[in-house]
């Protein structure tokens, strides 16, 4: 049960971390005068996803 939790959270996760980080860029790229990246978004992605998704298996395993 805990892993489908887990797995759910992890859905949750993923489509708004995702719209955030190419957000993020945009307004980066706006700001500092340089082109749209790919790479910065994916880093920005895994930023965005891991501090959405850690507290959230965190909160999922304590109530257990």
């Amino acid at each position: 049960m805990i892993y489908f939790d887990i797995l759910l959270v992890a859905i949750a996760c993923v489509t708004m971390p995702f719209i955030v980080a190419v957000m993020l860029d945009i307004f980066y790229a706006e700001r500092k005068k340089v082109r749209f990246s790919l790479r910065r978004t994916s880093l920005w992605y895994i930023a965005m996803f891991a501090l959405s998704f850690i507290p959230s298996v965190l909160l999922v395993t304590q109530n257990v």
